[in-house]
């Protein structure tokens, strides 16, 4: 299939178009049959709650029931508060839209409160009972939520742990990728430069926590139960943050004296280090414990290297800076081998 048409045609992406399709069918025909007077408004929840997973969906229902139930409330005081004219309508609306647009900045979950005032100021028919009114709109609200739910949970359902592998298996793939710059650099000398790629893996991670807390919505909910430790996301920081500590300590490139003694003990412990990343995305997809990696043979060999050439004349001849870079080194190396091992045992427990 050519680059183009895989990247259009993913199955992810294709089931939840055909949730989100089957979801505003039957919240059509719900608001239908129960006679609902704006129940568009369930359609329009249903498109707006449905996520990329059942707890993302949750979550982002109960924000937009909770956010309606004060949008709501603050609308029906604003129709309430004025007489129908011009200026005594546009002054309530002012009022209401800054009081909930404050309470938004206080939680964003109520980020939808301004626009519900607003929308139910806006739209309510003139002699509407307002208590009605305002019932009306929590209950179309709440019949879209709980569609948005079911569809996500009942049709080909999307489980926020799947998520939660997936995208931690793709940072994996990211730091061998890294990892693997690093060791080639080291042996060839060349100026290391993986700023994009370590600024993208940011976001990465907090997708990673955010679809854990999804996970834990539907823990909580008993929609679906997990294994999953929450020093999974806080191991793969660390990570991210050893290997920023590796790519400073190698920029600038050491010198050919420095690499002619540590070059290839670093490189090949680096590369038995990217073994093991590779070792835990392979477990995380396949749902098994990790194949451990012999890293503690690298390590020690590069330790004894560094030894040796912390006595020698070159390296007594380093100057201080220099001399911080693979000090600097060496410490991030174990680190990372640390936290590399702690994450392995942790993918050990959620694969029992």
């Amino acid at each position: 299939m050519p680059r183009f048409l895989h990247s259009v045609v993913s199955i992810s992406a294709l089931r939840q178009a055909i949730r989100i399709a089957i979801a505003c069918a039957v919240a059509f025909a719900a608001y239908k049959l129960l006679g609902l007077k704006q129940g568009y408004w369930a359609v329009f929840t249903v498109l707006i709650v449905m996520q990329g997973s059942i707890g993302g969906t949750l979550g982002a229902a109960l924000d937009r029931l909770l956010g309606t139930l004060v949008g709501a409330s603050l609308g029906a005081v604003g129709a309430w508060a004025h007489d129908g004219g011009v200026i005594a309508t546009g002054g309530a609306l002012v009022i209401v839209a800054s009081i909930g647009g404050y309470l938004a900045v206080l939680r964003p979950q109520l980020k939808v409160a301004p626009v519900t005032a607003s929308i139910m100021m806006l739209t309510m028919p003139a002699n509407s009972p307002i208590a009605t009114f305002v019932i009306d709109r929590v209950a179309e609200i709440m019949l879209g939520g709980l569609i948005g739910v079911a569809a996500m949970a009942l049709i080909l359902p999307a489980r926020s742990g799947v998520l939660f592998t997936d995208r931690a298996a793709d940072v994996l793939d990211t730091m061998d990728a890294l990892v693997g710059d690093m060791a080639n650099a080291i042996r060839s000398g060349t100026t290391l430069a993986l700023g994009t790629t370590l600024v993208a893996l940011r976001p990465a991670l907090i997708g990673v926590e955010q679809a854990l807390k999804d996970a834990d919505r539907e823990h909580a909910a008993r929609l679906w139960r997990h294994a999953i430790p929450p020093a999974v996301p806080r191991t793969l920081w660390r990570m991210r943050s050893d290997i920023v500590l590796v790519a400073r300590a190698l920029n600038p490139s050491f010198s050919d004296l420095v690499r002619a003694s540590l070059g290839e003990p670093a490189a090949a412990l680096l590369l038995r280090l990217r073994d093991e990343i590779i070792a835990c995305a392979v477990a995380l997809r396949a749902k098994r414990r990790v194949e451990r990696v012999d890293v503690a043979g690298a390590r020690q060999v590069f330790a004894t290297a560094l030894t040796e050439f912390r006595v020698s004349p070159a390296g007594n001849a380093l100057d201080l800076d220099t001399a911080g870079h693979v000090f600097g080194l060496s410490f991030a190396l174990d680190e990372l081998s640390r936290d590399l091992r702690d994450l392995a045992d942790r993918i050990d427990e959620i694969n029992g």
